[in-house]
């Protein structure tokens, strides 16, 4: 399941812009007075200014070519801090998922990911900047009720869970493309951020069950 296009909500509008842009150089392809979109590989990520009140935040990921994590972990700590868990561990490998993953905040306390996911083919070379970022492969999504939520996300997208069994803490839905990572309202986000995952506004494009762009919100779910 391919994320076409992810749309989320910040009271930080500026400052998001200037550090996707700025600090990790991601390409911006469209911008107006209230939003901003960036190009990830084969995704755009869009910020919308969003009404008063207070800023909401999420966790997503980016995929990285499976061969090049060091690469990745280099260039990130030149622009970001990384976040340690409690043993101060601030690169991880996932036995399950077959992949390693770094995780930062940007200016909003967006939890963002980086990925690398061994049951991808490798691709890419030259050295690595933005441009080597694949695509947007995850969105979080905060539910009082996870098997409910899981189930309408899969009669909206046909996709299946994603090494996971059905559970009421977190469930992924999707592929090593994209993935809709369901969790109960509350969880702290991983590594040890101290951030509870909390309902927030957003839309996202993916690729439907018969390979037309189908749209989603927070609302359908």
């Amino acid at each position: 399941m391919r994320i076409h296009q992810l749309w989320l909500s910040t009271g930080r509008l500026a400052e998001l812009r200037a550090f996707y842009a700025g600090v990790l150089e991601l390409p911006v392809l469209d911008e107006t007075p209230g939003a901003v979109t960036f190009g990830v590989g084969a995704s755009r990520l869009t910020f919308e200014q969003a009404a008063d009140g207070p800023s909401p935040f999420y966790h997503f990921a980016f995929n990285v070519p499976e061969h090049r994590f060091a690469e990745a972990e280099a260039w990130a700590r030149e622009r970001v801090r990384l976040i340690p868990d409690a043993q101060r561990q601030d690169t991880f490998r996932s036995e399950n998922w077959n992949a390693h993953m770094l995780y930062f905040y940007d200016p909003a306390g967006n939890v963002g990911e980086l990925i690398a996911r061994h049951t991808l083919p490798g691709d890419g070379g030259g050295s690595f900047s933005s441009r080597s970022l694949e695509c947007v492969s995850e969105i979080g999504v905060a539910s009082e009720d996870v098997p409910a939520t899981v189930a309408r996300l899969q009669r909206r997208t046909a996709a299946a869970l994603y090494r996971a069994e059905l559970n009421d803490t977190f469930v992924p839905v999707g592929d090593e493309h994209g993935l809709f990572i369901v969790v109960r309202r509350g969880r702290v986000w991983f590594p040890d951020t101290g951030k509870a995952a909390q309902p927030a506004p957003f839309r996202v494009s993916v690729a439907g069950p018969d390979g037309a762009p189908l749209t989603l919100s927070d609302a359908d779910l």
